[in-house]
């Protein structure tokens, strides 16, 4: 009896505690909004608003493939029920630790600045960028919102009122009007160096991006049951067999399934053609894009390459391999970077037999034998490797039919250069060309010249290679359907647009290049190669902008490559290397990742004055076979801006030392000549680039992948012998011996690659 009494006083404070705890529970529930006043209640729709647009920003970096007005409704909605439930709890827990503030209110700008960082830290922007911008969007927020409570109450001045509407939009006019401050700067352009050198004359043909005197056709070839878009579907002009890519993909989500349609067993073969009329063959181009968003469709983006192509003698097809790309709630399949190359054989097989059926647009209007292939970003690795198929897919017996077939030509445009299988593509008497922007947010590192180093010609094999590199370009204004940001939103808000070309502009670029390297290379208009030797040669035709190009033809004879051997004082076949008043050293030319290019080259340093210098002997000199019509060629690079206590200016290029040099050359009589290399190209500085808003942020998002506002790139100088012969008629250029690069100048420091002679 007496533990039941026991138990009954024990159980009568539990349950009076309870009670307790909770009436107190309700009376702090009652007083939760105690301090929130109608001014602030009304300036939660300040809050709500940012969240919303937050989300609606976050929603298009994110598609669901229903649209975008679907996905910016879905994120209005998401926003607006976490406006309703969060911070109402939040105001509650406030509450329970007696914080004396406006507590509902205080719970939505916790809410609406978790919201923001959680965006922007996922966008990888880091976790300290995440904390700023959360903080600067929820106090616009905040300003916003207490705007709108001014705006809607009756005793407030229009005046005030219309104080209040500017202090909401400035900040919106800062933003969008941000490339034309100076807070985020991208290079300085040295236009001035671009003036013709006597040596260089522009070339008389032409202008290669203009349309030619072909009327063209546009049709479309596919699986015929496309459900994203009926040009592929019920409106294919031809229909094309789907193929079996299981052997090389094996993660292929049930979601991508469903949204396709179909699976890695039935990967369509699509593909949008601009064709030229009247009687074939025709070279045949095909185009192929890279990695964007799967559900942002990206093979219309290369029209403008298409229809220019067509109307000049061509036929151009878009690839779509949209379905190999990422998405946010599909990841990407594996093997990604294997199939892309394989779907484009695939889709030359597919030609192929349309090419040899009666009633097809296609009917004996292909040549075959003269290919061209064009990729963009993963797109322009892929075309390497489908260049040198061989390598992957020797063992694939589905790959028939292309023995008939020759892959003349191979353009990648902001190339990547995945090791694939522990292998890279290595092209043979493939010309190669690649095009990058220093602006580039994406591949921010010139992969192209890595692929340009595995490109080799047999000596007589008339092929050429290139590369141009540009400073004001960027990633995505190389396709018409990537917009100007090279990261996927919201991260992509936070990227720099100062200085950046135009977008019509940036593409000029690309039709000027790519018709003017097929051109040469599939048509024989062989004076367009002049523009690649020296891009001052087609200035008339190009944007202004700050260029620099590489260029090697399989004429040209190496005095020095500095691969062949670890022995930095000798050359090629007996030749020597001596140097005085420097320090030099063979090295790896490194990327901004401090990555390998695949070359090396020698670095020549020194202080006031310095002399490097080839030797060769009478076997070599008589072997580069040299005359007047042939000229000494190099690769250089300026490295000044690696100098230690030097810095670059606010516009990237103002302290760095530009060096002076003359290249001295020597016959076997004994008669030398010096010349100033500025008589024939002047030396540029590298792009200096920031790549983000603040250059506070370069080395925080992205985890530091824009922590290097340079690369090493280099240009090629092209000498011509006659221009020494001119200055001194003793010397005879049937006979060089000796070769001097004088350097002098405060400080300096540059990089050789490649030299030899050229016709």
């Amino acid at each position: 009896m007496e533990t039941e009494t026991g138990a009954a006083l024990i159980i009568k404070p539990k349950r009076r505690l309870f009670r307790e705890i909770g009436q107190w529970l309700v009376s702090r529930k009652r007083a939760t909004m105690s301090n929130d006043n109608p001014f602030l209640r009304t300036s939660m729709v300040g809050l709500w608003l940012a969240s919303c647009l937050i989300l609606v920003v976050s929603s298009m970096g994110m598609p669901t493939g229903m649209g975008t007005a679907a996905d910016g409704l879905i994120a209005i909605l998401i926003g607006t029920i976490g406006m309703i439930i969060f911070p109402p709890i939040i105001a509650f827990l406030l509450s329970l630790v007696y914080l004396p503030l406006p507590r509902k209110y205080a719970g939505g700008v916790i809410y609406v600045s978790l919201v923001i960082f959680a965006v922007f830290y996922y966008a990888d922007a880091g976790w300290l960028p995440a904390i700023v911008v959360s903080c600067a969007l929820t106090l616009y927020g905040i300003i916003s919102g207490m705007m709108i409570s001014l705006w809607m109450s009756r005793s407030i001045s229009k005046k005030i009122k219309l104080t209040a509407v500017a202090a909401v939009m400035i900040p919106i006019l800062i933003y969008t009007s941000w490339p034309m401050l100076s807070i985020g700067t991208s290079i300085s352009v040295l236009h001035q160096d671009d003036s013709l050198a006597e040596a260089v004359l522009p070339l008389e043909a032409e202008n290669p991006a203009e349309s030619g005197a072909y009327r063209y056709s546009e049709f479309a070839y596919g699986s015929g049951k496309d459900r994203h878009r009926s040009e592929f579907g019920e409106m294919a002009d031809l229909i094309s067999q789907p193929v079996d890519a299981s052997i090389y993909v094996e993660d292929w989500s049930r979601l991508r399934s469903f949204y396709w349609g179909f699976d890695q067993d039935e990967l369509p073969v699509n593909g949008r053609v601009w064709m030229p009329e009247g009687k074939g063959p025709y070279p045949l181009v095909l185009i192929v894009h890279g990695n964007h968003l799967m559900e942002q469709f990206s093979d219309e983006g290369y029209a403008y390459l298409g229809e220019m192509l067509a109307s000049r003698g061509f036929i151009a097809v878009s690839v779509d391999e949209n379905f190999l790309n990422y998405s946010v709630w599909q990841n990407i399949p594996d093997n990604d970077m294997k199939v892309r190359a394989w779907m484009l054989l695939k889709h030359l097989q597919q030609i192929a037999v349309f090419n040899s059926q009666p009633g097809t647009p296609f009917y004996k209007g292909v040549d075959m034998e003269q290919v061209a292939l064009i990729g963009h970003s993963r797109g322009g690795q892929a075309v390497a490797m489908a260049a040198d198929y061989k390598r992957w897919f020797a063992a694939d017996r589905s790959i028939q039919g292309l023995t008939d077939m020759r892959i003349q030509s191979v353009i990648a445009i902001a190339p990547t250069d995945k090791v694939v299988n522990k292998q890279s593509p290595s092209l043979k008497d493939t010309n190669y060309l690649s095009l990058q922007g220093a602006m580039d947010g994406d591949v921010n590192n010139f992969y192209g010249e890595r692929q340009y180093m595995r490109t080799s010609f047999s000596s007589n094999s008339n092929r050429f290679k290139a590369t141009l590199y540009i400073g004001e370009a960027n990633h995505s204004q190389f396709n018409t359907d990537w917009g100007s940001m090279d990261d996927s939103l919201p991260g992509g808000l936070l990227l720099n647009r100062a200085g950046m070309m135009e977008a019509e502009a940036q593409r000029q670029v690309a039709k000027v290049y790519v018709s003017a390297f097929l051109e040469a290379t599939l048509h024989g208009r062989k004076e367009y190669t002049a523009l690649f030797r020296d891009y001052r040669a087609g200035l008339k035709w190009l944007p202004q902008a700050t260029y620099y190009n590489r260029f090697e033809e399989s004429s040209f004879r190496g005095i020095a490559r500095f691969d062949e051997d670890m022995n930095q004082i000798t050359g090629i076949n007996g030749v020597t290397v001596e140097a005085s008043g420097m320090q030099w050293a063979e090295k790896k030319v490194e990327d901004r990742d401090g990555n390998s290019k695949g070359t090396r080259g020698v670095q020549l340093e020194w202080s006031n004055q310095g002399t490097y210098t080839l030797n060769i002997p009478a076997l070599r000199s008589a072997s580069l076979r040299t005359g007047e019509e042939t000229s000494l060629a190099f690769a250089l690079t300026s490295l000044g801006h690696e100098l230690e206590d030097i810095q670059a200016g606010e516009q990237g290029q103002e302290d760095i030392p530009i060096p002076f040099i003359e290249i001295e050359l020597e016959s076997g009589n004994g008669a030398a000549v010096k010349l100033p290399l500025e008589d024939f190209m002047p030396i540029k500085p590298l792009p200096h680039t920031d790549f983000t808003l603040h250059p506070w942020l370069e080395e925080k998002i992205r985890d530091g992948k824009y922590k290097e506002a340079t690369e090493p790139v280099f240009q090629t100088f092209t000498l011509p012998l006659d221009r020494f012969q001119q200055s001194n008629p003793q010397f005879n250029p049937s006979h060089i011996t000796r070769i001097t690069f004088h350097l002098s100048g405060e400080r300096g420091r540059i990089m050789l690659d490649d030299i030899g002679m050229t016709d």
